[in-house]
């Protein structure tokens, strides 16, 4: 059950010479003039907004049991919750993305943060299970606003180099410190004054960050032409081709996650059928726009970048072995080591720590360091985290066992998000900054999603045919933890060989 509690909230010219290619003046946004006590405070908007995502999702997750008995919700749409906010969010992503390039960037961003905090109070208020599944609907629609809008707005607010580094930096930190904070969190008001003020602050802190959002974040770039001429420029077709696909598969993957022997029913493969085939409709109708000198999507031609497609495949299978990795664990604290939802929170306060030192630093190095090395080391040091998780004794307790693959879990997902956002933000030209942005997050969505449901499936399937009396269901998890190493060996083997000539990727262009 805790695994269906956790689904949340999301594909991200090819020379040795990538990043030369990209730092041509028409693949840079300049960057608006700030005080830097804007600069800071926009820093802290999107930041912030990232956070409270990802906050949300952690009090969800250790939460959703007592919610589920407040609610009145049923057992057999436990899962929606969860689901509905990365389903709703997973097929917008890269509608908004392309409608803030056109109408801009900051009033997307500000409409979305304003609805996130207004849907997360409405999720505080909710009486009933269905309410609840339709303001996480809401909010994930609303998150699907700010999170492309962070990337245009961070390219706009700091020029190339340490500032717009650690601007990235910030903004990784955001996301993983934002669900441990949830996680634990959602255990102290579970079991205290109740898991609705958790919704009730995160309500409070958004509407904040939106104000100060008003005055700090870069105005809006005058547009040359009209709004209607700009609308022309979107791809309508590729656009709701491939967010049907995503929403379809992300559908499938949660039910696969909930029971993998839903694989089964006779929808489910219909939708996972139609899910896949929309996917080379895709590829022939950006291809076929692109030729033709009109408005793709994804253009195929920027698949030979293979900067952009090493850092795609990277993301893809750090964002599916990371998210995999907490659930599991977590699981595991509960189910295997009998631990209580909060004490099990608690225990991930190493990946806290060391997010946030792993950003800063990332922050500081990525200009210093090639972008292979640097990658590729993060994910050798992560590798070993699902590595040990497979091979430890439950009976060795917490600092002889998790705590090291707690501890070194994070380094990797740190360093790649600061990098990545840096790479395909500028393997797209400047005016389509949000675009990268929800390509980005298009496919860590989707990561997350494929990870979760195979690992799940594996899980569960090992301990149903397991012979050991007792212990098939950590035979199970050690299972999934394998495969979880298996990934981060594509990681590490892509990071060495399509990285390599990378180069410095956070260097101020000239």
């Amino acid at each position: 059950m805790v695994i269906q509690c956790q689904l949340t909230d999301l594909i991200l010219r090819a020379e040795r010479d990538a990043l030369s290619i990209a730092s041509h003046s028409d693949h840079e946004a300049p960057a608006e003039s700030l005080n830097r006590a804007q600069a800071v405070t926009a820093v802290v908007a999107l930041t912030g907004v990232s956070f409270l995502n990802t906050m949300g999702s952690g009090i969800l997750t250790v939460a959703l049991p007592r919610m589920a008995l407040d609610l009145d919700l049923n057992h057999d749409i436990l899962l929606w919750p969860a689901a509905v906010y990365a389903l709703a969010a997973g097929c917008t992503l890269l509608i908004f993305g392309s409608v803030a390039d056109v109408v801009g960037d900051k009033r997307v961003w500000i409409t979305g943060s304003i609805l996130f905090a207004i849907f997360t109070l409405a999720c505080g208020l909710a009486q009933t299970g269905n309410q609840l599944i339709a303001f996480r609907t809401l909010l994930g629609i609303s998150i699907a606003m700010c999170l492309p809008c962070a990337v245009s707005l961070m390219t706009r607010t700091f020029p190339p180099g340490k500032q717009r580094n650690l601007g990235f930096a910030s903004m990784g930190m955001g996301q993983p410190l934002g669900y441990s904070v949830g996680l634990i969190l959602g255990g102290v008001f579970a079991d205290s004054i109740g898991w609705r003020y958790g919704y009730y602050i995160s309500a409070i802190l958004n509407a904040l960050l939106s104000i100060l959002a008003f005055w700090s974040l870069p105005r809006e770039k005058p547009k040359s032409d009209s709004l209607s001429t700009g609308l022309k420029q979107i791809d309508w077709v590729g656009v709701p081709l491939i967010s049907v696909s995503l929403a379809l598969l992300s559908f499938v993957l949660a039910q696969i996650t909930g029971s993998y022997h839903s694989i089964r029913e006779t929808y489910i493969i219909v939708l996972l059928a139609v899910s896949l085939l929309l996917i080379p409709i895709f590829v022939i109708w950006v291809g076929w726009q692109e030729s033709n000198g009109r408005p793709a999507l994804i253009p195929n031609s920027l698949w030979k970048n293979t900067l952009f497609t090493a850092t795609c495949i990277i993301v893809f299978f750090t964002w599916a072995e990371f998210n995999a990795l907490q659930y599991f664990t977590s699981l595991y604290f509960q189910e295997i080591q009998h631990r209580s939802a909060l004490t099990s929170s608690l225990m991930f306060l190493p990946m806290v720590i060391v997010g946030v030192v792993t950003n800063i630093f990332t922050g500081y190095t990525v200009d210093k360091v090639q972008v292979g090395v640097l990658v590729c080391v993060s994910a050798i040091v992560s590798t070993i985290s699902p590595l040990l998780m497979a091979l430890i004794n439950p009976d060795w307790g917490y600092w002889r066992g998790p705590f090291v693959p707690m501890f070194l879990s994070p380094v990797h997902p740190d360093v790649l998000f600061t990098v990545s956002n840096l790479i395909i933000s500028r393997a797209y030209p400047g005016q389509n900054q949000a675009l990268a942005g929800a390509v980005f997050n298009s496919v860590s969505q989707v990561g997350n999603s494929v990870g979760l449901a195979v690992s799940a499936a594996i899980a569960a399937s090992v301990t149903e045919h397991s012979s050991s009396r007792g212990d098939g269901l950590l035979e199970g998890y050690q299972a999934a933890y394998w495969l979880m190493f298996a990934a981060m060996l594509v990681v590490c083997a892509v990071s060495w060989f399509g990285l390599r000539t990378g180069g410095f990727v956070g260097k101020k262009t000239q």
